[in-house]
């Protein structure tokens, strides 16, 4: 019989693993999704909508995933969030 292995959910920013922790589970893909958005923007329709939809709903949270990577990819250090996380 197989056994179900629980993987850490894997996630890049630390607002991203702040949100993750408030969320839970549920929001993972929208945040592994966000990182990668901000990472590489893609442009098909479905890409673009949702990137849409949750920036509309949580804009503090695009924003600081946005920064983090941002952050990383400068080479520094990832800090706090600047924004609040709704």
């Amino acid at each position: 019989m197989l056994k179900k292995t629980e993987h850490a959910p894997t996630v890049r920013t630390t607002a991203a693993r702040l949100a993750l922790r408030r969320h839970g589970r549920e929001s993972l893909s929208d945040l592994q999704f966000l990182e990668e958005w901000a990472t590489t923007p893609s442009n098909d329709a479905a890409s673009i909508l949702r990137a849409g939809q949750i920036r509309r709903t949580n804009p503090g949270l695009m924003h600081d995933i946005t920064t983090g990577i941002r952050q990383s990819a400068d080479g520094q250090s990832h800090g706090q969030p600047t924004r609040r996380i709704a």
